[in-house]
């Protein structure tokens, strides 16, 4: 008894000598982190966001880390910096996050979302000025320059942690997030660190955006149905298409060997107003895409979209089939740039923002090319709506055609950059008749998109040809009934 007495005095000693040992290293990293963090915080040079009409800086060195780049994540760039303890594990980190489409909830309402998140309280309020003049482009553009960031410091109760959070919603309908948080103890860091990225923040004009801004706006002003045949058919051989006119595009895709790898279909229509239901009237535009790339995984994906003639009201429906199973997108414009993206899969989720001026759906673009030709611009950016809900910024550039002479049916040439930080690229050639009569593609290989007909594609993937002979989508109308506007699903 005695022997197992002593034992257990002994066993405690030890466990206690542990114990204040890791209390002790603890206590030097937390002792090291505050003296680096309490010394003069280093910012990197203001790191720009190319086309955004940004820039901003981060913490650097002492045991800061960063890429120093944005990097394209979830309709959003973000530029984040890291503070690693000696013991590799990060006890700070800072980041902006500039939003290609602003949140539809208030500041308060998605500051108290992130307080639910992480546990936390909102301990304080208030608000810290923009760094930089303001930009010319800010001063026309509906809601102005805001020239505030509304934040809040959020603590973790019985915690050493806690956040500051700021939102700062920007003109054309983007938002600027800065957040910085710390779990050491040090209460003044994250409020240091946080003013100081907000003073480095920095505006100017984007000329491109306003041009891009300027497009879209025209498109909309003459109407969908402007773009589309001007007669309906004389004598169909489908009694049921003399009430459309519409244009269908079939392409025939081919890697760099030269090999048929996949297709696209797609397809746009305006619909009769005889044929048109007292209840959608208005939304009288239809259109559909299928797109089918083969490879170890096939991937597929069929889309619906129904719309007024100036797509501030539409429905779009997606599915996607591939590797990762099926999904599908839902996706709904009220008329009031307020955008709702439903996502149907292992999970659903919704969400809503308030898209910019210069955000037209994928299933459209192609008609950005007619009215750039008759402008004075050279570039133009814009945001493409895809149909799985991501926003893909996109520079497209006018190029000269006589590059391309050898080529008989190239009249115009369009450079396009995707600038989502993937290094993906497009070069599209029109016809006389300001039709893309191919595309060259630069998206993890090298893929040649070529017009062709429904037979030849038909053709090349029999195991589809039902489906691509019998594509007349105009015919799928009933897919597309007033509620869904009003978010019911299908």
């Amino acid at each position: 008894m005695i022997r197992v007495c002593m034992s257990g005095t002994y066993e405690t000693r030890k466990y206690g000598v542990v114990a204040f040992l890791g209390l002790f290293i603890l206590g030097l990293l937390i002792a090291r982190f505050i003296a680096a963090s309490r010394s003069a915080i280093v910012l990197s040079e203001p790191i720009k966001l190319d086309y955004g009409g940004l820039s901003a800086s981060v913490p650097i060195g002492k045991g800061w880390r960063s890429e120093k780049r944005w990097q394209y994540r979830e309709n959003a760039f973000i530029l984040s910096s890291f503070f690693e303890s000696g013991s590799g594990g990060v006890t700070a980190r800072a980041r902006c996050r500039y939003l290609l489409a602003a949140r539809k909830a208030s500041a308060d309402a998605l500051f108290e979302e992130r307080a639910s998140e992480v546990g936390g309280v909102i301990a304080k309020t208030g608000q810290t000025p923009i760094g930089g003049p303001e930009p010319a482009f800010a001063r026309s553009s509906l809601g102005g320059f805001p020239g505030l960031i509304d934040w809040v410091q959020i603590i973790k109760p019985k915690t050493l942690s806690d956040a500051f959070v700021g939102i700062a919603q920007l003109p054309n309908n983007r938002q600027l997030d800065i957040e910085v948080y710390q779990n050491t103890g040090d209460i003044d860091l994250a409020e240091s660190v946080f003013e100081s990225m907000a003073e480095s923040l920095k505006f100017e004009d984007n000329p491109f955006f306003e041009a891009g801004s300027e497009i879209v706006s025209e498109i909309k002003n003459q109407g969908i149905d402007r773009f589309l045949p001007s007669a309906y058919p004389a004598g169909p051989q489908d009694a049921v298409q003399s009430d459309y006119r519409s244009r269908e595009s079939f392409f025939l895709i081919r890697d760099a060997r030269g090999q048929s790898v996949g297709f696209t279909i797609e397809g746009l229509a305006v619909k009769a107003q005889s044929v048109s239901s007292a209840s959608n009237a208005k939304l009288n535009i239809l259109g559909a895409s299928f797109y089918y790339l083969r490879r170890q995984y096939d991937r597929e994906q069929l889309t619906f979209f129904h719309s007024d003639n100036s797509f501030d009201e539409f429905a779009w429906k997606s599915q996607t089939s591939g590797i990762n199973g099926t999904s599908g997108t839902e996706i709904v414009m009220g008329g009031d740039d307020i955008i709702t993206i439903k996502k149907f899969g292992a999970q659903v989720s919704e969400e809503n923002y308030r898209v910019g001026p210069a955000a037209i759906p994928d299933v459209l673009a192609e008609l950005i090319f007619d009215p750039l030709l008759d402008s004075g611009h050279e570039k133009i950016f814009v945001d493409i709506i895809e149909p799985e809900g991501r926003i893909l910024p996109v520079l497209i550039s006018k190029a000269e055609p006589r590059d391309f002479a050898a080529d008989e049916d190239v009249a115009y040439v369009f450079a396009v950059e995707f600038l989502d930080g993937q290094g993906f690229s497009e070069w599209l050639y029109l016809d006389e008749q300001r039709r893309i009569s191919k595309r060259l593609l630069r998206h993890g290989g090298i893929y040649l998109i070529e017009r062709t007909s429904a037979e030849d594609i038909a053709t090349e993937f029999p195991g589809r040809a039902d489906y691509i002979l019998n594509f007349p989508f105009y015919q799928l109308q009933d897919k597309f009934e007033r509620p869904l506007l009003n978010g019911s699903a299908e």
